[in-house]
């Protein structure tokens, strides 16, 4: 039997364990390389927090009473409410190449950066802080060489070079290499396939260059490059012997401090100060570090309503906001919305290789006999206005010298008596459903009703199909078994080419609409890399549009952003995916 004295400090010391580990159950744990992993812990681990009890501390946080184990406090930190759970959250890991949901994407733009960047409040491209010069372009489109500054290093301090810059364009587009683990959707969808467009990427240690080459003219590159899913992520990130990505390592104003699920879903962000030492003084009071330290992604369940935790003050700024809310938050002297400019755009596909949309007459009168101001008012809570062309306000370079066509259902009954359609031989058609909900679709059943009770009073009957499940329904769209459906378009990179080459630059264009010289103007577009070259022949192209009517533009919507009024420096980008650097409370 042991010494009673020796256990006693034995269980004594064990208890103590016990409790340091209940109040620190939420701190991370550094890896020893400046950046910090943390994993969920299970609800069974976390400390229990009665309701009069006083605020236990966690590493530097305090958990207020009665927070359900939250461990920051929103009213003194910028927290943003996510819409959803980062897919990135279920398993720790934010590798940007393999994301395309919103959220996610929201989070990894402030832990990483690109070779070009967006600039608020459009989608202008322009190059990040991690070129010294402007690139350099070959005569003939195909060469870039761009110049990385000197001394860069990623947050763990491993060197971010022409070598690391090259170790990410070849694991995007080779399905051979080591570190090629996931599918690259965006890749793939942007170049081509793997490698696709790519031709090769070559380092210069010497002058610390990198050299891209190309196989066709891609006057889109930079735009591309600028999406999150190019962003660039240190070596050390992965396994070297599985090629796993194991480690949320960029160079951005931000790392990951913390992570959680249970019981609560947040991302916590800490500045990445090696940033700024970098790239300015470290000692100058002029150096431009982050407004907000640290700052918050807190998901937000799903019952959970956006505008009410903004009032509540349990978040900060959310985009998890219903349509029809929006014009009563507008009016709330404790709320700011700021809009987010249209990179989207709502049209009615037909299928043009048949009758009745073979005749232009027949797709003029649709256009015409479609109220879009009613519309827009009804069925999108005046967050969309009408469109005229194919290509969305926020769209790079776009030219709008066009109206949207006016509503005049006289004239549209004319257009389809001169087609044959009257009362002796009425029109009957299936309007498919878009079924799944969109920016830019709202509430699909209602803009499709809308538009069914439009055509009826020009003399057409529309039945409202909406059984099609949404796999079907695009396969039949692609295949052209759809004669006349809803569909849309949501931008990500704002280059014109994301929607005149996604829709008519093949042979056979959407609903099967063939026309040689627009796929001609829209290659011409593409093969320039100087966008006042690019201007013109999209513009030639959307008036094409315009006049044959191969589709009806129905609206463009904007996104909306709401914040608390203490809330400053929120800059709001077209595709949703902000920077947070500059934002801060105030007082």
């Amino acid at each position: 039997m042991g010494n009673p004295a020796t256990s006693f400090q034995k269980r004594s010391g064990l208890l103590l364990v016990l409790i340091l580990c209940l109040l620190l159950g939420l701190v991370a744990c550094s890896d020893g390389n400046n950046s910090t992993v943390t994993t969920a812990t299970s609800p069974g681990t976390q400390a229990q927090n009665p309701e009069n009890a006083p605020a236990p501390v966690v590493g530097n946080i305090t958990v207020p009473p009665g927070s359900n184990g939250f461990p920051y406090d929103c009213a003194k930190i910028f927290c943003f409410g996510l819409a959803q759970e980062p897919v990135g959250l279920l398993n720790s890991r934010f590798d940007p190449a393999n994301l395309v949901d919103r959220p996610s994407l929201q989070i990894s733009r402030q832990v990483y950066e690109n070779l070009f960047e967006y600039k608020s409040p459009g989608m202008q491209y322009s190059y990040s802080a991690l070129l010294k010069y402007a690139p350099v372009e070959s005569d003939d489109g195909l060469s870039y060489t761009l110049r990385v500054g000197k001394g860069l290093q990623f947050s763990d301090t491993t060197p971010l070079n022409a070598e690391a810059i090259k170790f990410n364009f070849d694991r995007w587009s080779d399905p051979g290499n080591l570190y090629h683990k996931g599918d690259f959707q965006t890749y793939a969808t942007y170049f081509g396939g793997f490698p696709g467009n790519l031709a090769s990427v070559e380092a210069n240690a010497a002058d610390n260059t990198v050299r891209i080459r190309l196989k066709q003219p891609m006057g889109s590159l930079y735009q591309v490059l600028a999406m999150p899913q190019f962003a660039i992520v240190s070596p050390s990130a992965f396994n070297k012997v599985t090629g796993e990505f194991e480690r949320n390592i960029g160079s951005g104003f931000y790392t990951i401090d913390k992570m959680e699920r249970e019981p609560n879903k947040y991302v916590a962000l800490r500045e990445n100060r090696n940033y700024f030492v970098q790239r300015y003084a470290p000692n100058d009071p002029a150096t431009p570090y982050v407004k907000s330290p640290t700052i918050v992604a807190r998901v937000l369940k799903q019952n959970q309503d956006g505008l009410e935790e903004l009032r509540r003050g349990t978040i900060g700024a959310t985009d998890k906001i219903r349509p029809e809310q929006v014009s009563r938050a507008a009016q709330s002297p404790d709320l700011q919305l700021l809009d987010r400019k249209p990179l989207n755009l709502a049209f009615l596909g037909m299928d043009v290789t048949r009758p009745p949309f073979n005749n232009t007459s027949v797709r003029q009168a649709f256009a015409q006999a479609i109220n879009l101001q009613d519309l827009i008012k009804e069925a999108y809570f005046d967050l969309g206005t009408p469109a005229s062309v194919f290509l969305p306000p926020a769209t790079l370079g776009q030219i709008d010298l066009h109206n949207p066509y006016a509503y005049d259902p006289d004239r549209a009954r004319r257009l389809l008596d001169n087609a044959g359609y009257n009362a002796t031989n009425p029109l009957r058609l299936d309007l498919w459903v878009l079924p799944v909900p969109r920016a830019y679709y709202p509430d699909p059943r209602k803009v499709a009703d809308a538009i069914a009770s439009d055509l009826s009073t020009v003399g057409v009957t529309v039945t409202v199909r909406d059984s099609k499940s949404w796999p079907d329904f695009n396969r039949d769209r692609q295949t052209g078994n759809l004669g006349f459906y809803m569909f849309g378009w949501q931008g990500q990179n704002g280059d014109p080419d994301e929607f005149l080459g996604e829709f008519f630059g093949k042979q056979r264009g959407e609903g099967g609409y063939e026309n040689p010289i627009l796929r001609g103007l829209i290659q011409q577009g593409l093969a320039q890399a100087d966008l006042r070259n690019r201007r013109e022949p999209y513009k030639e192209a959307q008036d094409i549009i315009y006049d044959q009517l191969p589709v009806i533009p129905l609206a463009y919507v904007k996104g909306v952003v709401a914040l608390r009024s203490n809330v400053t420096g929120y800059a709001p980008s077209p595709n949703g995916i902000e920077s947070w650097t500059a934002v801060q409370l105030m007082p």
